[in-house]
């Protein structure tokens, strides 16, 4: 009952920031995003963006192709063109971050030394989720319009979508879970270990 309590507030108090605050959170972790897009193909770089839309704030990335990309149907876009492939709303962005960070601090812990070790292997698994989820969610959809051949079955571009194709499904918030649950893992195990260490001495 408390640790559900404990999630429960948690839960409240970082929806509401991240209700609040989508904008400027987002617009900070935009380049972080962009990095792990161009890091993660070669046709286009990215550029994101955030604007007021009906029904929420949205992500907009921009593509900068860096060679002539043929279109679907026989169209071409020139090299370093820039156009519009892909968005997605801002606050789903931020969904796999408030589940990892409600998991992590609200799963009760022995001690401040456990806390510590858990936010800093936090501080490993964070970054990873992140580069996972919006980045990887983008460059698919980027592809399903550039390529929409990639859905085939004998597709070379297959193993880029059967990720996207999971996140799509609930891996964007599976993932985020795993991650947490690891980190907590981690940083139990660390602090056994250090009892385990002073027991025997």
């Amino acid at each position: 009952m408390r640790l559900s309590f404990r999630g429960i507030l948690i839960w409240c108090a970082l929806s509401a920031a991240g209700f609040l605050l989508t904008r400027p959170i987002v617009e900070t972790l935009s380049p972080f995003f962009e990095g792990v897009v161009d890091s993660m193909q070669s046709d286009y770089t990215a550029f994101l963006s955030v604007i007021d839309a009906q029904g929420g704030p949205k992500i907009v990335m921009s593509c900068t192709a860096q060679r002539a990309l043929l279109l679907p149907h026989g169209g071409i876009v020139p090299a370093f063109a820039s156009f519009k492939c892909a968005w997605t709303d801002a606050v789903h962005a931020l969904v796999p971050i408030i589940i990892f960070l409600v998991v992590v601090f609200g799963w009760p812990t022995k001690n401040r030394r456990e806390m510590l070790r858990r936010i800093l292997s936090s501080a490993i698994a964070l970054p990873i989720v992140l580069g996972l989820t919006t980045p990887l969610l983008l460059i698919g959809l980027a592809n399903s319009t550039l390529y929409p051949e990639s859905f085939r079955a004998d597709s070379q571009l297959r193993a880029l979508l059967q990720p996207f194709v999971f996140m799509e499904l609930g891996g964007r918030w599976l993932l985020p879970l795993v991650a947490a649950a690891v980190s907590i893992r981690l940083g139990s195990a660390v602090a056994d270990d250090e009892k385990r260490a002073r027991t025997e001495s």
